[in-house]
């Protein structure tokens, strides 16, 4: 089973080019793939990490809230929208955070987010406000 993200754009994105940056970030992986399939992301053993469909405009209004909820559709004002889907593969590790990275970078490139969100990480707290200080010996 993979595990799926959307990230919804406002401009025509370019996931060859975001696939690329994150390669010349660093990211020790390959991308195969053309016109008309999915770009699949190996790492340096062939292995798939993670498959990118093409993009797809949603220009009909509530398209977006029909497939994924009214609270993913109201962080946009109206369509048309651009719909990528990433996918990462099951059973490796790190293939989840490469898909969250990929599509997180298109969204904030095209202009757009990703679904699902992550939950938010409460605020950090310091070592004193969790109760683990001990008291001093005296």
């Amino acid at each position: 089973m993979s595990s799926d993200l959307v990230a919804l754009v406002r401009r025509e994105p370019d996931v060859y080019a975001v696939a690329d940056g994150l390669v010349a970030l660093g990211e020790p992986v390959e991308l195969v793939g053309g016109p008309f399939q999915a770009v699949r992301v190996r790492d340096q053993g062939g292995r798939v990490l993670v498959s990118i469909e093409d993009p797809v405009l949603v220009e009909a209004p509530g398209e977006v809230a029909r497939l994924l909820g009214r609270p993913a559709a109201e962080r946009f004002a109206a369509a048309p929208v651009w719909w990528v889907d990433v996918r990462a593969v099951a059973d490796v590790p790190e293939a989840s955070r490469l898909a969250r990275r990929f599509a997180e970078a298109l969204a904030h490139w095209a202009g757009g987010t990703v679904w699902p969100e992550l939950p938010a990480e409460p605020a950090a707290l310091s070592w004193k406000a969790t109760g683990a200080a001990a008291a001093p010996d005296r």
